[in-house]
């Protein structure tokens, strides 16, 4: 109720910015009074206690809501941990975490970080903080025991999985990086692989390092992999796709009716710009910083776009701090790729928005295709808008899971994650590398009935012949799960890249991204 004293303040103040010099103004406010009755009424008369805090942090979220589906109010919590998504670090102990069967268990510890320092593996459950039962703790509650200043400590109990006590250690918190690159290593002798999962301030470094490092190990070819990709800060994205060209061609443009916000972001010309051809690729999680470099890529044909048509978020929000410690997040302008596509969807209805993208039928079709807007490539060849990026070559996820299959791994005890851990043990007593593990080392007989048997223990509903059929893509999951927790993160990826129907389609059409490079004309400018 703290707030409501001040509407009528607020409306004061509209009142002396617009005057009454319009209907409009007058019209606006009426609105602003009935508001401010509304608030009133339901504060004084509505049959149960309420939190006036929450009423008027509804309304503030329904203001933003009738805008566009990303324009937000972010609360003083969020904002916090949303600045730390994408600033590139936070100060804590460094671990991935699930909450499972009510613990904290690690799914991997950061590389470099105390965890990892002080010898924390996957599959640890954390059962006490500073002497404190961690049982059924929340996540808001882990981030608050578990981050802190540099500098201090806090005392963690361990149980591991083959030991009969748990063990205490104590963690010194420190700075703690924020990875953008999941994952960077060579798929075959020339072909490099590079796993973005968000666009934050340390992106374009991280990208940049990894690529150094593919290129020391002989890569010719590139597989840049932005799939469910939601995207994030807009210099990064730009500062990528700058890292493969080398004229000064339009990367990007906006449109906005505020000053600053119609701007025209140019490649600078540099002679140390990446020659290799690259296959992006993308997918229908694929959003808004992600769309900037795989349009940008398809637009100046730089590069090949491989897989589904893209989210299709093209607003651009500025994030304006408030007096509270929260912020709102408002639409400022539209993105468009080098050849003047509008990246944004339409969003007539918010709720047809995001159900479209569990379409089956999403993507184009010839006839569909003949009623999107054409645009041309740099080099001339026909490009769609209609809203996101629509790939070079449309390649499905070829994933047909039975019913007990998507039980099993959508399961918040992550099933495949922890029985990778009842067989870790026994990876590691027979194998010293990656490659050897996954060329000879199979869950079969007495390990796959422990795993049905597990499931069944742990009440975990399935038809057992429905797991059979998806048995290789179940195995797989395990082993690598078992990989990412034994040799670290990236070979999560590199053993899920067996099953990747996406990423192996994607392989196979390097000689048409490597045509478009050969068939560059002389270096010009692609803008609006």
């Amino acid at each position: 109720m703290k707030y409501t004293k001040y509407l009528p303040y607020i409306i004061l103040g509209v009142v002396l910015l617009y005057g009454f010099k319009s209907d409009a103004a007058r019209d606006q406010f009426q609105k602003m009074k009935t508001l401010t009755q509304i608030i009133r009424l339901v504060s004084e008369n509505y049959v149960e206690e309420v939190d006036m805090n929450d009423i008027l942090e509804g309304a503030i979220i329904g203001l933003l809501d009738k805008l566009d589906p990303h324009s937000s109010y972010i609360s003083s919590e969020q904002f916090e941990l949303i600045n730390e998504q994408f600033g590139g670090e936070f100060e804590g102990i460094g671990i991935e975490f699930n909450i499972l069967e009510g613990y904290i268990t690690v799914i991997s510890p950061i590389p470099g970080t105390p965890s990892d320092r002080a010898g924390l593996q996957s599959g640890d459950k954390i059962v006490r903080i500073n002497d404190v039962s961690a049982y059924k703790i929340t996540q808001k509650d882990v981030l608050k025991k578990l981050r802190g200043p540099k500098g201090t400590q806090v005392d963690v109990t361990i149980s591991r999985p083959g030991l009969d006590e748990d063990f205490d250690v104590t963690l010194v918190r420190d700075k703690i990086p924020i990875v953008s690159v999941l994952a960077a290593f060579m798929i075959d002798d020339k072909t490099g692989y590079v796993k973005v999962s968000r666009f934050s301030k340390t992106t374009a470094r991280e990208i940049t390092e990894s690529l150094d490092e593919l290129e020391n190990q002989g890569m010719q070819q590139l597989l840049l992999d932005l799939r469910n990709n939601g995207g994030g800060m807009m210099d990064q994205a730009i500062s990528i796709v700058d890292m493969f060209v080398s004229s000064r061609d339009t990367i990007l443009f906006t449109k906005g009716k505020i000053p600053g916000s119609s701007e025209v972001y140019r490649a600078r010309k540099s002679n140390k710009d990446k020659d290799y051809p690259v296959v992006v690729l993308i997918n229908r999680g694929s959003a808004s910083a992600s769309e900037i470099v795989s349009g940008a890529f398809q637009d100046l044909d730089r590069g090949l776009v491989v897989g589904e048509t893209s989210f299709g978020k093209g607003l651009v929000q500025r994030q304006y701090p408030l007096r509270d410690g929260s912020a709102a997040r408002i639409t400022i302008a539209r993105y468009y790729t080098p050849s003047g596509r509008l990246i944004q969807r339409p969003f007539d209805d918010v709720a047809d928005y995001y159900s479209d993208l569990g379409r089956d039928n999403r993507e184009a079709t010839d006839s569909t295709l003949a009623e999107k807007p054409k645009f041309t490539t740099k080099n001339g060849r026909t490009v769609y808008g209609g809203g996101g990026i629509t790939p070079d070559i449309f390649s499905a996820l070829d994933l047909e899971l039975s019913s007990s299959t998507r039980k099993v791994l959508s399961h918040p005890d992550r099933p495949t994650f922890k029985f990778s851990g009842e067989i870790k043990s026994e990876i590691q007593g027979k194998f010293d590398n990656f490659q050897d593990f996954t060329s000879s080392y199979n869950i079969e007989g007495k390990k796959k009935k422990q795993f049905f048997d597990w499931l069944e223990e742990k009440n975990i509903e399935f038809e057992k012949e429905e797991l059979e059929e998806d048995w290789t893509y179940l195995e797989n999951r395990i082993l690598s799960e078992a990989a990412s927790s034994i040799w670290g993160k990236k070979y999560l990826f590199m053993k899920l890249m067996d099953e990747d129907s996406q990423a192996q389609d994607a392989l196979n059409h390097f000689h048409e991204a490597r045509e478009l490079i050969s068939s560059f004309s002389s270096p010009g400018t692609v803008s609006e």
